[in-house]
């Protein structure tokens, strides 16, 4: 009887390891405003005419072949610029595929593992009442965001068609950016 309820414990807290999805709360700013002037422009864009699963497969294999090259460090390359010469980081791949995809995209600004010393970026887009994780910088084939354990792709901001959000508490934890404290943190209560 011991073993059994050993056994069910091992298996609750390995389900309690996979979170419910973030969707953050809706926020006026973030510290990375200077740098979303590209993202709130392909945002609003977008339609509501949404692509089939096997349209995004085949975006985030033709993301995932675009050769990684960072320019900046904090502002997306436009969309079509990350098409023509077929590179950019994450951030350029995120918004080059968000530009394909319709308005229940996101653009995801946080870390790919909870204790990551750097910030990452990629989609998080809603298909059949089942949210996904799309990161063509580092995957081929989308992840479903409720299969994910909860200290892996932590976000930290999202910025969805007219809306952006704060996510977790690392978020409110953010101290600064490019090493200037951020505006937005200073006026937020």
């Amino acid at each position: 009887m011991k073993t059994l309820f050993t056994l069910l414990a091992l298996v609750a807290l390995k389900m309690a390891a996979f979170a419910t999805v973030d969707f953050g709360t809706p926020t006026a700013s973030t510290p990375y405003e200077r740098y979303m002037a590209p993202v709130r422009t392909v945002m609003s864009t977008l339609s509501a005419s949404k692509p089939t699963m096997a349209q995004v497969k085949q975006l985030m294999q033709e993301g995932r072949a675009f050769r990684y090259h960072m320019d900046d460090p904090y502002t997306p390359a436009a969309p079509s610029t990350t098409a023509r010469i077929h590179e950019g980081d994450c951030k350029d791949k995120a918004l080059w595929l968000i530009d394909h995809l319709d308005s229940s995209a996101r653009f995801v600004i946080g870390k790919t593992s909870r204790g990551a010393k750097i910030s990452h970026a990629w989609v998080l887009w809603q298909n059949e009442g089942r949210w996904w994780i799309l990161d063509c910088t580092l995957k081929s084939a989308p992840i479903p965001a409720d299969s994910m354990p909860s200290d892996r792709y932590v976000a930290l901001y999202s910025y969805g068609k007219g809306t952006c959000y704060r996510h977790g508490e690392m978020a409110s934890r953010l101290a600064s950016v490019a090493g200037k404290t951020p505006v937005a943190s200073q006026t937020q209560k």
